[in-house]
């Protein structure tokens, strides 16, 4: 059997390229043989009971802490900003909201996500609230069940028990407990993308989620340019047609504010700064890190530009050949990843990518059966998990603060340019889930660019495999 080690990464990554710009067919996703797990219905009642376990603790701290947890600030700005849609621009030049002094913050979403929102005004602000919690607890089990279904486990009672216990555990990462907490729609673009991704690629219908989630905030339109690398051009047209729908959706209901948004998108996009600076610890971006370190100037701007395309280069490139090679859960992923490294603002909320990363390191674990896995997906979620911790708002321990879903980035001082002062453990906490999703983005994308392996040729008709599928994270050609 040929070894990784066979040939140089640089004839690897040549290689590599030369496969993602050829047009010749994929093996389609979707007909790689299903995994079983054993005793499916003890599995199912144990995860049954974690996941009622857990709902029943997040329900109670919620309600303990409801004057701090139960506000969702960023929802009552979308609330706000929504009764001024048909004003033409002044949905787009107002703060809404109260943050801090009362000033409020911008509403920067396409307008078809304020048409939504404005779809949804009869509930009122607390039926609202009530609403917006089921969709995005409804949403994070939908993407665990679609992400444990990416990698092959099979529909039925273990699949729903495994669902059930994983949700169970994700339920407490940070970014799932602060997109809860301000009321955000992290949880159901996530959803929306995972679910789609997840079809087989002969569903005609695939890429609408895809297409949604991009009108809806315009970050995941990334996952239109990886269905373009990974050959499936009827899913790219399929999501940028939904995504052109969403826009001719606003034109039509909402004319005058659709025409300002797509007009100033580069000025609207920028209003965040003028309330919270890009700088600021919350935000776990490239360009968060560089402000952080030189300020907001020219450098940060070429230093972001240059690691940005050195990643998303090497990124996508490995996300295709993932893909390609029938592992689409990793291709997702590192997508998903190069999203958050690649925005000019990616608060910690929006680091919802770590549940799907997480199910992935979990599969591993299991199927490697190696200690080395499972303490490293123990360390994964000892480091994205929300700490019941008493913090005020310039991340220093106050005793008189009720306990909030802090994770450990927080620990670092923040805010009052404090972030230019810190010490090098600081400066690593506090760019923590940036340097994390980089260090598995680059592992992923060492193992599968260091794999000489042919890519699978697709044949007339795809017979059930009769070797077991490759390991998500080792080489294609590595034996288990």
């Amino acid at each position: 059997m040929e070894s990784p080690t066979d040939m140089s990464f640089p004839r690897v990554l040549v290689a590599s390229c030369r496969e993602l710009f050829t047009l010749a067919p994929r093996v389609p996703f979707g007909h790689e043989r299903r995994r079983d797990l054993r005793n499916p219905r003890r599995i199912t009642l144990g995860g049954g009971l974690l996941l009622v376990l857990s709902l029943v603790l997040w329900a109670v701290w919620t309600y303990l802490g409801r004057r701090d947890m139960w506000h969702m600030f960023d929802l009552n700005v979308y609330y706000g900003a929504v009764h001024r849609l048909r004003d033409g621009d002044a949905i787009y030049n107002n703060p809404f909201g109260g943050w801090n002094d009362g000033g409020g913050l911008p509403f920067i979403y396409p307008p078809f996500s304020g048409l939504l929102f404005y779809l949804l005004l009869p509930l009122g602000f607390a039926g609202l609230k009530w609403f917006m919690a089921i969709v995005n607890l409804l949403s994070l089990f939908a993407v665990v069940w679609a992400t444990w279904g990416m990698l092959g486990y099979r529909r039925g009672l273990a699949r729903l028990g495994i669902s059930a216990g994983t949700f169970a555990v994700v339920l407490w990462l940070e970014p799932v407990e602060w997109t809860l907490v301000w009321g955000q729609i992290n949880l159901l673009l996530l959803a929306l993308i995972v679910l789609d991704l997840g079809l087989p690629d002969s569903r005609r219908y695939k890429g609408i989620g895809v297409g949604l989630a991009a009108g809806l905030k315009l970050t995941p339109a990334i996952f239109i340019v990886y269905l373009l690398i990974t050959r499936r051009f009827r899913a790219a047209a399929v999501a940028g047609g939904a995504f052109a729908g969403t826009v001719l959706v606003g034109l039509v209901c909402a004319p005058s504010a659709s025409l300002y948004y797509w007009s100033h998108l580069v000025s609207i996009s920028g209003k965040v700064n003028s309330k919270l600076s890009v700088g600021t610890l919350n935000n776990q971006s490239v360009q968060g890190m560089f402000t952080r370190m030189l300020g907001d100037g020219g450098a940060t701007s070429v230093l972001w530009f240059l690691l940005c395309l050195l990643i998303g280069a090497l990124g996508l490139l490995a996300a295709a050949r993932a893909s390609l090679r029938g592992q689409e859960l990793v291709g997702v992923v590192i997508t998903g990843g190069l999203s958050l490294f690649v925005s000019p603002i990616s608060w910690s909320h929006h680091w919802v990518w770590a549940v799907p990363a997480f199910v992935l390191l979990a599969h591993t674990a299991l199927t490697r059966a190696r200690p080395l896995w499972w303490w490293l997906t123990g360390t994964f979620f000892v480091f994205f998990a929300a700490w019941p911790l008493r913090l005020n708002v310039l991340g220093n321990w106050d005793g008189a603060q009720t306990l909030q879903p802090w994770g450990l980035i927080w620990l670092a001082p923040r805010d009052l340019d404090r972030e230019r002062h810190w010490t090098p453990i600081e400066f690593l906490l506090g760019n923590g889930y940036l340097f994390a999703g980089i260090a598995l983005t680059l592992i992923l994308v060492w193992h599968i660019l260091r794999d000489p392996t042919p890519l699978p040729v697709p044949t007339a008709s795809i017979p059930a495999p009769t070797a077991p599928e490759p390991d998500p994270v080792r080489s294609g050609s590595a034996r288990h």
